[in-house]
């Protein structure tokens, strides 16, 4: 009997670190939580006599880029743009479409996209070698439920994703292809936000989930900042080995305290503590005595410092902390009850 295709559906969060940049590559423990957004990959298998790839990446259901790799090589042997994708298409007057090239950073980065999910799927198979193995037509479709420039993990969750359908442990494949500490995939594969101290490339983490849901919530917003920042680049001028065990003590103290207090003052006082230690390392001067020193609150950065998102609390209504950054010129301005991941949405395999 012919073999049948089959369908496989496996979905992962989107992150936020709340505590612990940069210094968690030196032990520190990190506060991260996953979030609301999530990324869903989808594959279709079936037998073929000439074995194939066709990936396509969505964007909150839109067709971003679209390609063909062969097997077994991995090679891609379509380039994006030369497929049919939603955005290269434009309306003329009369209602017919024409094709339009895209502009080039956009296509740069979608080059830059189909050799990341390459290098991602060839070291799935170097920790599996059977992924991808035998004559078969594959198609697989990720969608991104957020906008990729916000940086909430849609490299992360599509690392745990395609980890799922090889069969791989998504850290040592997280640590073929980034430089990071691999928080992000703890969040990628947990309901609950964690303590996370990272232990090196070849040591498991140690991950620990804790509840940071507090009371003051609703005085508690994520601002994109508007710039898209790479974590890979930040990281490559941050050097681990400096960073006194004091720091690391403290910004591990921090993301406890952040973790459990119910005290809005408290949390803001850690929030600048934090800001001020990490600040020492960058060489940087913190976010908000640049950009928001009439805040009535704290603001902290969040990730790679100078993008991304930022956190800003402080003990006045929530339509006022909006107000004051919509007025600023951020208008991405997201509550934490909207952000955070709630228990009843669980990752799937």
């Amino acid at each position: 009997m012919p073999e049948k295709t089959t369908h496989s559906r496996w979905v992962s969060n989107g992150k936020l670190m709340i505590s612990g940049e940069y210094l968690v590559l030196s032990g520190a423990r990190a506060l991260a939580m996953p979030v609301s957004y999530r990324q869903t990959l989808t594959v279709e298998k079936r037998p073929a006599s000439q074995p194939a790839l066709d990936w396509r990446t969505q964007v909150k259901g839109n067709s971003w880029l679209q390609t063909r790799f062969s097997l077994p090589d991995l090679e891609s042997v379509t380039q994006p743009g030369e497929g049919t994708q939603e955005a290269d298409w434009a309306q003329r007057e009369d209602g017919s479409q024409q094709r339009y090239a895209p502009p080039q950073q956009e296509n740069r980065s979608r080059k830059e996209s189909v050799r990341f999910v390459r290098n991602v799927l060839r070291a799935a198979r170097e920790l599996n070698p059977d992924f991808l193995a035998g004559q078969y037509h594959w198609e697989a479709v990720s969608d991104i439920g957020f906008d990729r420039e916000w940086g909430l993990g849609s490299s992360s969750s599509l690392i745990s994703n395609i980890a799922w359908w090889a069969s791989a442990d998504p850290y040592a494949l997280f640590f073929k292809v980034s430089n990071g500490s691999g928080y992000d995939i703890a969040c990628a594969r947990s309901s609950r936000p964690v303590l996370y101290q990272y232990q090196g490339t070849n040591t498991p983490p140690h991950v620990e989930t804790t509840s940071f849901n507090p009371v003051f919530g609703g005085q508690l917003v994520f601002v994109y900042s508007g710039r898209k920042q790479s974590s890979e680049k930040s990281l490559r001028t941050f050097d681990p080995g400096i960073v006194r065990p004091e720091d690391i003590r403290d910004i591990s103290a921090l993301s406890q305290k952040m973790a459990v207090t119910q005290n809005l003052a408290a949390f803001m006082e850690a929030m600048d503590h934090h800001e001020r230690i990490t600040a020492q390392y960058l060489h940087r001067t913190p976010l908000q005595a640049d950009f928001f020193p009439d805040f009535p609150g704290s603001v902290k950065s969040l990730g790679a410092w100078g993008g991304d998102f930022f956190m800003a609390a402080a003990d006045r209504p929530r339509e006022e902390i909006v107000c004051y950054f919509h007025h600023k010129g951020f208008h991405t301005v997201i509550p934490f009850a909207e952000m955070r991941l709630h228990p009843d949405k669980t990752t799937s395999k």
